[in-house]
């Protein structure tokens, strides 16, 4: 993440910071290994603008967390009533509150950590957190008026950050030795675990006690009188005289102006207040003869002023990351409602609803950002690569770089179809490639129309012309990160079920595949030519059984006796075809026919065309480590004479398509 993109996703107005980006450069030269990198945010129509920013899950744990917090402080603000008023306090109560709020800290700062993978969970954790830490903090001195006027009039401010001194060292031993504990674990530095953001926070004590500060600075009365221990109303006063005096200046002073214009590149004709905040300006100002340390800013005050100058603009850029927060609520009926927004991005006129596919981060639980989603998915694979490869080998390495350069274009084309159906590359596979997408039409779509691109570069001279396979599913995935540093950005990988079982139905792998058998017995150490003698019994009867007919076709699928899937051509899971169905409601049926094979058909729009899709049940394969798998074929229709469709009623895809394959079954 670089300061100009950081810049334009913050929502401003900033009161001290200069949105430039040399200016986000000085505060945190590291940027990018201190600050987490905001995501789009999509809202329920996933057409429209995405947000950037942090979803947080408002889950239970995360409540917990923040109840648990508010009990330590206000147990931590009774024992400091207590000790001013010469009372004794109910240690065991202390005690305790300490206790569940550490309890849920670590378990919440362990799963950040552990979860993290470069993406930075322990950074996003801390300005979540510490949010919940500045508007508890804040509300001290007012908390301790309501209890007690006169003990909260004197001691309030101080009272707040004593607290804060004690919240701080006893949340950063916690952090610090869950850090060393988990070195071990994560096989990493205990440096690079623990969170450059908290380190940053601790030495500005502003972000741990204010939620906002005005220009005015009428926000850090506390600050001032409890922390600084100077009288607030007197440096404000100061400030408003300097203000007015460096106008005045800047209208009889032509030195001056040409310093701000030709040396600060500003414009002295704007708003003179800006100058003020920028660090070593000040300073120059009171070496002016007619600058007055008595009226204005004296020595002592004008380096309190400067160092408080650093502490805002840092403010200001964190805090501008906390406002991109989006605590989630999940509702009874699974929608995902963004809440505690601050007033800049409120919604007004209702609720801010996100896409379903939002991943909020729940540090409550171990994974963080559950890995787990449901997604359609799509495989396609070149048959018999290998061998055409080696053939062409042998032809020499022109005729191999030719076809590799024809892959190479047939690729390209293929990846700007997906993108024009919305669909996402997740991986090349050799001589195929996977992809996913969150709609089922549109990845049908997709299909369809790599398999007439495919037929298309086999006529334009593609070497690799034996067929291709494609297989569709919707189900189970798993995402990987795969980074380590935030320097490396955020990538996944999918893996679990649904990627296996796409393998499976593009290579057709049985349940029980003899030549593996053989193989392996081979590999134990039996002697082959009895291997071989064993299992010729099996090759005489046929076992994996071709059917000559079927495989007449350019694209085929079908299931032979034994349950193996033969794939040249498309299927999909039982899976997918139901999410087809849900997503197509209302969409006409067709019953249709190709050659003797008997199938649904629906007449889809794509970019102003018309494609007729066809389905047929093919039945439950046996597919290698998985359980018996429904099985359907999916043809284009283009080779069909739409005249001759007779239209199904009253009955929905999925529904339709077993009908027909149960009458197939009777024919």
């Amino acid at each position: 993440m670089n300061p100009t993109s950081l810049l334009q996703m913050l929502p401003g107005p900033f009161n001290f910071l200069r949105p430039e980006p040399d200016e986000v450069r000085r505060l945190i030269p590291d940027l990018q290994r201190l600050l987490p990198q905001p995501r789009p945010i999509f809202l329920e129509d996933e057409n429209a603008t995405p947000l950037q920013g942090f979803p947080i899950s408002l889950s239970r744990g995360m409540l917990e967390l923040r109840a648990a917090l508010r009990e330590y402080v206000l147990a931590e603000e009774a024992v400091q009533v207590a000790g001013l008023r010469r009372e004794g306090h109910d240690v065991r109560a202390h005690t305790l509150a300490w206790e569940r709020y550490v309890a849920l800290l670590s378990r919440a700062l362990e799963n950040a950590t552990i979860s993290s993978y470069g993406r930075q969970y322990p950074a996003v954790f801390w300005l979540f957190h510490s949010l919940d830490v500045a508007r508890l903090l804040k509300e001290v001195p007012k908390r301790m008026l309501r209890r007690d006027t006169e003990l909260g009039r004197r001691h309030g401010d101080a009272v707040k950050y004593r607290i804060f001194d004690r919240f701080l060292d006893r949340v950063l031993a916690t952090s610090y030795d869950l850090v060393q504990r988990l070195a071990g674990t994560t096989e990493e530095a205990e440096e690079e675990l623990f969170p450059r953001v908290l380190s940053r926070m601790r030495d500005n004590v502003l972000l741990f006690t204010e939620d906002y500060i005005s220009r005015d600075l009428s926000e850090l009365g506390s600050y001032f009188n409890g922390s600084l221990g100077i009288d607030g109303r007197d440096l404000r006063k100061r400030l408003d005289d300097l203000a007015r005096w460096h106008f005045e200046q800047l209208a009889a002073d032509p030195g001056l102006r040409a310093v701000v214009t030709h040396l600060l590149r500003a414009d002295p004709r704007g708003d003179s207040r800006d100058l003020l905040c920028r660090p070593g300006y000040v300073p120059y100002l009171a070496t002016l003869k007619s600058y007055d340390p008595a009226r204005l800013l004296p020595p002592a005050v004008l380096q309190v002023w400067e160092g408080l100058l650093l502490k805002l603009k840092e403010f200001e850029l964190l805090h501008g990351l906390r406002r991109l927060l989006v605590p989630i609520e999940v509702e009874a009926d699974g929608r995902m409602v963004g809440r505690e927004l601050p007033p800049g991005r409120a919604f007004p006129g209702g609720d801010l609803v996100l896409s379903t596919a939002t991943r909020p981060l729940d540090f409550m639980e171990p994974w963080v950002v559950d890995p787990r989603v449901e997604r359609y998915g799509m495989i396609y694979d070149i048959s018999d690569f290998s061998q055409t490869l080696s053939m062409l080998h042998r032809a020499g390495n022109e005729r191999q770089d030719d076809a590799f350069l024809a892959m190479f274009r047939f690729q390209r084309r293929i990846n700007r179809l997906a993108v024009s159906h919305r669909a996402k590359l997740e991986k090349y596979l050799g001589d195929g490639a996977f992809y996913s997408s969150r709609e089922a039409t549109n990845l049908l779509l997709c299909s369809i129309h790599l398999q007439r691109y495919y037929v298309e570069a086999v006529r334009d001279g593609l070497p690799f012309d034996r067929g291709m396979r494609i297989a569709l599913n919707y189900g189970p995935y798993r995402l990987i990160p795969m980074g380590s540093r935030p320097e490396e950005g955020e990538r996944y990988e999918f893996f679990g079920p649904g990627l296996v079982e796409l393998s499976r139905l593009t290579t057709g792998k049985a349940t029980q595949e003899v030549d593996e058998v053989k193989t392996m017995l081979i590999n134990q150490g039996y002697p082959e030519a009895t291997v071989h003698r064993f299992f010729s019994p099996l090759s005489s009867k046929n076992v994996d059984v071709v059917d000559k007919t079927e495989e007449l076709r350019q694209f085929y699928a079908y299931i032979n006796r034994n349950g193996t899937l033969h794939n040249n051509g498309m299927v999909a899971t039982g899976a997918f075809i139901a999410q087809l169905e849900r997503e197509l409601t209302g969409c006409p049926l067709f019953h249709g026919r190709e050659g003797d094979r008997a199938y649904v058909f629906l007449v889809l729009e794509s970019a102003g065309d018309k494609l007729s899709v066809g389905f047929r049940k093919l039945g439950m394969a046996h597919l290698k480590g998985l359980e018996k798998l429904a099985v359907y074929e999916i043809v284009d229709g283009a080779g069909v004479d739409p005249a001759a469709f007779t239209q199904i009623r009253g009955v929905r895809l999925a529904a339709a398509v077993e009908r027909e394959s149960a009458v197939g079954a009777r024919v």
